[in-house]
């Protein structure tokens, strides 16, 4: 049987998933009804909206580009993350995982954007990010086999460190950097709000609120930040009803450089390896086998959906592990409901008041939803390991990957300077470089390596 037929099989049934503190109200391949599948969907949107449009905000800013152009490069990455998020759910031959994965903009790839725009041009650096896209589509049948390494160790040592790792930018949201408000009791205050009804509604709240519990807090803080004259509706009566998105707003293809094309394809790297843990793990959050073809298909999705969102203007994509975070909260483990919402998404790049009135969350109401969305993404990595570390084999392969990836995190940007550009994007990357050394010490410890205890004092 080729690949592609192989694909398009029908998956085996599910398993119940790994007993844990997850338990899904909702399995893989449920369908909640259409006005539950609607808020489901929205609440995945509400929780990764700020990261998504933040990306191609940041690189606006550093290029000082125009307002037109800005809404344009937001724009194009809301119908990248749209798409590919549909297709990640739904499946598109032997393209998409068919599970809920939510895809949105691998911040990774700013440096190189902002690089390549200023010594070529804009248009240039969507060149460079289609070019990568392209080869991340090409290589997706061999990374797919990567599976073979990911072991349940690895698995949980790779949400782990991507849990630990987003932790310094959910603070950084909750606290208002570079917001006027950063710091004040205020702030800090709501942050602290979200949290505490998200606890709330988790541990008291049953049924449909339960599994509501992200959206009903976004809204109490949003209504509140309103009630106390912190959002200003200016920007949603300026905004447009209709946006129409245009094909390669920046002018035609040109050629980035051959250093700026090999930069983006180790970027790409990058995110083809987060997306195997992502999708590994969410394979054992929904109790479906880790397969060959659905990490192939989460690493093609990768690929195209990245060549969509440049060809509109937008950022490259990845999957996002937040909303890992959020099935594990909700118990909602639909792939319809991510599906929907990916087909919010667009609907909020072409109506762009919607998004306006989205954008306007303060940062501490989504930071402190984000901050304890990556504490459970960090959680459902410790309670994989907690259930597969048998040896110290295990022990060894999960301190080294933690203090290397944790380490390279904490260290000051400058320790790097000596490393070649194209490469110190990756090494950085203390996500990344953690996730490549349990893979690395995986393979070449052998299977009953133990460590002797240091004798007692």
């Amino acid at each position: 049987m080729s690949d592609i037929a192989a694909a398009r099989v029908p998956p085996a049934p599910i398993a119940a998933p790994e007993r844990g503190f997850t338990q899904l109200a909702y399995q893989l391949n449920d369908y909640p009804g259409p006005t539950k599948t609607a808020l489901f969907g929205i609440q995945h949107v509400l929780v990764m909206f700020t990261a998504m449009v933040g990306g191609p905000l940041i690189v606006a800013r550093l290029l000082n580009l125009s307002p037109a152009v800005r809404i344009e490069m937001v724009t194009g990455t809301m119908i990248g993350c749209g798409i590919a998020t549909m297709i990640s759910a739904l499946g598109l031959g032997f393209i998409g995982p068919r599970l809920p994965i939510v895809m949105g903009v691998f911040y990774i790839f700013i440096g190189p954007i902002v690089a390549i725009s200023k010594d070529v041009s804009l248009a240039a650096a969507m060149t460079a990010l289609m070019i990568g896209g392209l080869v991340q589509f090409a290589w997706s049948p061999l990374i797919g086999k990567m599976q073979r390494f990911f072991p349940a160790i690895v698995t949980g040592t790779t949400i782990l460190l991507i849990g630990t790792g987003l932790m310094k930018i959910g603070i950084n949201v909750a606290t208002g950097l570079n917001t006027p408000g950063f710091g004040t009791p205020l702030t800090l205050g709501l942050a602290t709000l979200m949290i505490v009804l998200i606890i709330i509604l988790s541990v008291y709240a049953k049924g449909f609120i339960r599994t509501l519990s992200l959206f009903v807090t976004m809204v109490i803080g949003y209504l509140t930040s309103a009630a106390l004259g912190l959002l200003n509706f200016q920007t949603v009566a300026d905004a447009s009803w209709v946006a129409v998105p245009n094909p390669l707003p920046y002018g035609g293809l040109q050629w980035p450089g051959l250093i700026g094309v090999v930069t983006v394809i180790v970027c790409f790297f990058a995110t083809a390896v987060e997306t195997t843990g992502h999708t590994l793990a969410v394979c054992r959050i929904t109790g479906v086998p880790g397969e060959d073809w659905r990490v192939r298909g989460a690493v093609s999705n990768d690929g195209l959906g990245s060549v969509i969102s440049a060809l509109f203007g937008g950022m490259a994509l990845t999957s996002y592990s937040q909303n890992i975070g959020v099935i594990s909260l909700t118990g909602v483990g639909s792939r319809f409901v991510v599906a929907a919402g990916g087909a919010f998404l667009i609907v909020m790049a072409m109506i762009p008041k919607v998004g306006a009135i989205i954008a306007l969350m303060p940062s501490a109401v989504l930071g402190g939803v984000l901050l304890f969305m990556f504490g459970m993404v960090a959680s459902v990595g410790l309670d994989i390991i907690g259930k597969n570390l048998k040896s110290r084999r295990d022990a060894l392969i999960v301190a080294s990957s933690l203090a290397v990836g944790l380490g390279i995190q904490a260290a000051p940007p400058a320790a790097f300077d000596a490393i070649a550009p194209a490469l110190r994007i990756l090494v950085t990357d203390g996500i990344v470089m953690g996730i490549l050394l349990a893979m690395f010490l995986n393979i070449v410890l052998p299977r009953d390596v133990e460590v002797k205890p240091a004798p007692a004092h």
